[in-house]
């Protein structure tokens, strides 16, 4: 099995705190899905050291997504408080599409992409 792109230390210092027992086991296993995900859009990085500090950020900011987010909530709400993430916001390790292109972009991935095109009121 390949290595993770980043380890529990360095997500711990973005948390700001230490994880232990089941919480740092659901790290671990966050950071290498993130990882495998990082690396299908981007490169095998067989060595996690020759890894992009891009690649390696976007592992730690998809692990942390899961890690603040276990259940994968969207919403929650108690009395007058109520707190909601943006549907765009991927749950779980998921990657948004700007990490996405990021990742394509560090290994000089190109491809065809379909841009929309609106007419001004005249014709085109």
């Amino acid at each position: 099995m390949t290595p993770p792109l980043a380890d529990v230390a360095a997500l711990e210092q973005r948390l700001g705190r230490e994880l232990v027992g089941e919480e740092r086991v659901q790290a671990e296993a966050a950071l290498a899905d993130a990882s495998a995900l990082v690396r299908a859009y981007g490169d095998a990085w067989l060595d996690p050291g020759r890894a992009p500090a891009v690649a390696v950020a976007i592992t730690l900011a998809a692990a942390e997504r899961r890690v603040r987010n276990p259940e994968g909530y969207r919403s929650e709400q108690q009395g007058a408080y109520q707190y909601q993430l943006p549907a765009s916001l991927p749950i779980g390790v998921g990657l948004t599409d700007g990490e996405a292109r990021m990742l394509r972009a560090a290994v000089g991935a190109a491809g065809v992409f379909s841009v929309p095109v609106e007419s001004l009121g005249g014709s085109l």
